[in-house]
């Protein structure tokens, strides 16, 4: 089971009616082709430090040091 991710812009209209998302992955298996949208993420809403699980936003991070900084005066 391979799969491949394109363009949208690479498939006919009728087809890209049918999926909102700027890029597609197509799997081919056992004889079918699948055809899904891929979500994008912008990175900056999910950043995380290089040592983190990726269970922590930059938005939590910043909340938590903030009550850290309130906790330390």
């Amino acid at each position: 089971m391979e799969s491949v991710i394109i363009d949208r812009a690479m498939l006919p209209e009728v087809i890209i009616s049918y999926i909102h998302s700027e890029k597609i992955k197509i799997v081919e298996e056992n004889g079918n082709v699948i055809l899904s949208p891929v979500k994008e993420k912008n990175i900056l809403d999910e950043l995380v430090g290089m040592f983190s699980d990726g269970r922590l936003s930059t938005k939590k991070f910043i909340a938590q040091k903030a009550i850290e900084v309130e906790l330390e005066n």
